[in-house]
Formats: C-alpha cells, structure tokens, sequence
C-alpha cells in the first residue's frame, strides 16, 4: 500500500525539467537593479557645489530684459515724444505717449477672438506715419471713417451731411511755435452726444481760421468721399512716385487699404487731412494711451524736477 501511495504521488507530481526550472527562474527572481553612476557617486568633500557668477548673473538679466523690451517695443507698446502743438490742449508740446500698437492689430481682416483687438472708431487718438515722409510719426485725431463724406465749413465737421457732434472751445490765437497751453476764453458747453473737445481760435478773422477754413484741398467747404480699400486711386496720388509707393504698393492702381480722415483738436493750427489727405490702415501704428512723462521748456529756468509737468503724468487720452 505505502508502494502504491508513493507511485500515484510521484506520478501526479512529476519531475521538474530544464524549460521548467527557467520558468520559475524568469517569475522568482527579482529584476535586476537599473543604478545610475550619477546617482550612485558621492561627491568627494573637496568639491563645491557649482554657482553662477555674479557676473554672468548680470549679464543673463540683462539679455533677458532686453529681448522682452525689443519685443514689448516692436508688437505692444512703443513711446512717442509730441513736437508740435496740433492736438492742445488734450496733447500738449513735449508730452511723451506710450503707444498701444496691438489693440487694432496688423489689419482689419485678421482678427481672433483670444486676443483684445478692435477696429478703428472714430474719435480714437492714432500714432501714424506721415504719408508724405514715413519716417516721421503724426498724432491726430480719427474724424471720418472709410466710406463716409465728410465736409468742414465755419469749424464745424458734418459726416454724411449731419453735423458731428463735438466740444467746441475758444480759446486766443497762438503761434504755431509757442510752447505753452491754449488760453481758454469761452466755453459754451459740449453738443449732445459728444465725446471729446476742439479748440478754436476766438478771431474768426485771424490769419491762422481763415486759412484753415479756405485753404484746405481735401473736404474744406466741399464734400470729400474717404476711399476703401480697392477704390481706383486719383490721379494725383498716380502721378506722385512717392505717395503711390503708400497707398499703392501693389501697383495696380487702386487704394491697398481703406482710409481715415484725421484731424487735430487745435482746430486752427493742425497740419492734418484737410490738406495732405487720407491716412491708410496700414500706416497706422496704434491707438495713443498715455501721457507717461511730460516736460515744459518753455523755460530753461529750473531743473529736471521743477520743469516736469507731474499733473500730467498718467494722464489717460480720450
């Protein structure tokens, strides 16, 4: 019986083979240990952690701070120093202006939702380029828009035969060259509806009104059609190498973009549309936001600190 017992227990159980014995090698040991030398190796007491220089710590700061500068200055912001006096009293002489150059974007047709851009208003404060010498920046006013007729008679705008409703302020005649502020003598209070302020010189009868209000060859005293982009282009602007570079690159003898017409709230000594013409959208470099330093030098008189105009610093312009 115990013979029996063994055989049935040695055949139910039967010896392990070689295949057999590398299996339970492949499941029973454990995997080897993957160690790296780094993280295995001590470092030896004599060596010192590694530090950057103060040196080289300067200079990655600073190579850091200036590509973020050149890149705020050549897609956001950029500041503009104001020479002359078209836009007193809301941009006085010498008043520096940071620029939003990203709020309008590169163009009318490409605008994404994830980003806070806008079309062109009216009223809206622009830095552009000159179109007659684009290496000089203008700051005016938006008056009319692309596919609007406007008209200016007596001071007064009117965009498709309605009057625009605006501020009107007198204030004493003043030469082109004078540095200081307009002098304010009559405020007979804003039109309904509007939104921000002109300056008009009280004598009607002076040098500087009559020539403003006779002399203009774009829409004084006559209605003046602002072109959209792909109108046929006049013919002084085809006949003029250097205008036709601006507002038709191409060549093809059509307006490359639409047209604002703008004009300075120094109604009456404002180089502006009413004689150079349009400003295409593609000149256009951004929307002035505010006054970050301001400096009168009307006097030598004083120092850096007592000739900066403090009260207009942060001023926003609207």
């Amino acid at each position: 019986m115990s013979d029996e017992l063994d055989l049935r227990t040695e055949e139910q159980t039967p010896p392990a083979t070689a295949a057999d014995d590398a299996v339970i090698e492949r499941h029973e040991l454990p995997p080897p240990t993957v160690r790296t030398v780094e993280a295995d190796r001590k470092p030896a007491a004599h060596e010192a952690p590694f530090k950057k220089s103060l040196v080289r710590e300067y200079f990655e700061s600073a190579v850091v701070t200036l590509i973020m500068a050149l890149f705020g200055m050549t897609f956001i912001v950029q500041a503009v120093k104001v020479p002359t006096g078209s836009m007193k009293n809301t941009i006085v002489i010498q008043d520096h202006l940071l620029v939003n150059k990203f709020i309008f974007g590169p163009n009318d047709y490409l605008r994404l939702p994830i980003f806070p851009q806008r079309a062109i208003r009216r009223g809206d404060v622009i830095v552009f380029k000159f179109p007659k010498d684009p290496q000089t920046n203008f700051v005016k006013r938006v008056i009319g828009l692309p596919g609007e007729t406007i008209e200016y008679k007596q001071g007064k705008v009117f965009i498709n035969s309605e009057e625009l409703p605006e501020h009107q302020v007198y204030v004493k005649s003043q030469a082109p060259e004078d540095l200081k502020d307009l002098e304010i003598t009559k405020d007979p209070g804003p039109h309904q509806g509007a939104q921000w302020t002109v300056y008009l010189y009280e004598d009607e009868h002076s040098v500087a009104t009559t020539f403003n209000n006779e002399n203009g060859d774009y829409a004084v005293h006559q209605p003046f059609k602002i072109p959209v982009k792909g109108e046929p282009l006049p013919e002084e602007i085809k006949n003029n190498p250097e205008l036709a570079r601006i507002y038709d690159a191409d060549n093809d003898g059509r307006y490359d973009s639409d047209q604002y017409f703008c004009m300075g709230d120094n109604r009456d000594n404002s180089l502006d549309s009413r004689f150079w013409g349009t400003v295409p959208r593609d000149q256009v470099v951004g929307h002035a936001m505010f006054v970050y330093w301001s400096i009168d030098r009307s006097t030598d008189a004083g120092s850096f600190l007592t000739r900066t105009r403090w009260s207009r610093t942060g001023k926003l312009i609207k």
